[in-house]
């Protein structure tokens, strides 16, 4: 695992992303107007630090803009983003002054998430068995990583969250392997119950 001190603009928000994932954004707000402005001209990228009613986590995502999709008259905009990899705060500061937006001073890390472990493949492939009504990604089905696998579950936030903080690609493995044996185990329920609904 590699692991890089860096200091990244911040844009809070209620969402936690995974390596990968893409999204849109509403940017309304002046200072995140400035923030994605400044991004863009200087080609920068900038992080998502989850926050949750008023208490921010201490883990994000770094993102890149892939594209302004509208600028809006008003001065509003709409931007899709990827996840790059996700971080660790240090330190953070609300306003970076002379700018409107925050920053923080992070722990970012790249790891290897090609997952080796023929436990994980298993319960990937019984995953995509039972998957029928989603579209699997080809290049899914060859390089079986974390990040890969955990785009086919349905996480919530604190989910997500809890997995791009671990600090190892075991703990990572053993927490989908355990996700998606819950995945299985209800959908072999649903199946029950339908089977004894038409029964009766």
């Amino acid at each position: 695992m590699v692991h890089k001190l860096v200091t990244l603009p911040m844009f809070p928000l209620n969402i936690v992303l995974i390596p990968g994932e893409t999204k849109v954004l509403h940017i309304f707000e002046n200072r995140y107007r400035e923030l994605v402005a400044d991004c863009v001209m200087n080609q920068a990228n900038f992080g998502i630090p989850y926050i949750k009613g008023d208490q921010l986590a201490d883990y994000g995502i770094e993102v890149s803009i892939i594209k302004i999709i509208q600028e809006h008259e008003n001065g509003e905009m709409d931007i899709e983003i990827k996840a790059i990899k996700p971080f660790k705060i240090l330190k953070y500061t609300s306003i970076l002054k002379p700018k409107l937006y925050g920053a923080a001073y992070i722990e970012e890390y790249e790891d290897d998430t090609t997952s080796n472990r023929y436990k994980l493949f298993r319960s990937f492939k019984k995953l995509i068995k039972a998957s029928k009504n989603k579209e699997i990604p080809v290049e899914t089905l060859t390089n079986v990583s974390v990040y890969k696998v955990a785009h086919l579950l349905d996480l919530t936030n604190d989910e997500k969250l809890q997995l791009i903080s671990f600090a190892t690609i075991k703990e990572k493995e053993d927490f989908l392997i355990a996700k998606i044996k819950l995945y299985m185990h209800m959908v072999k329920l649903e199946k029950e119950i339908k089977g004894n609904f038409r029964l009766n």
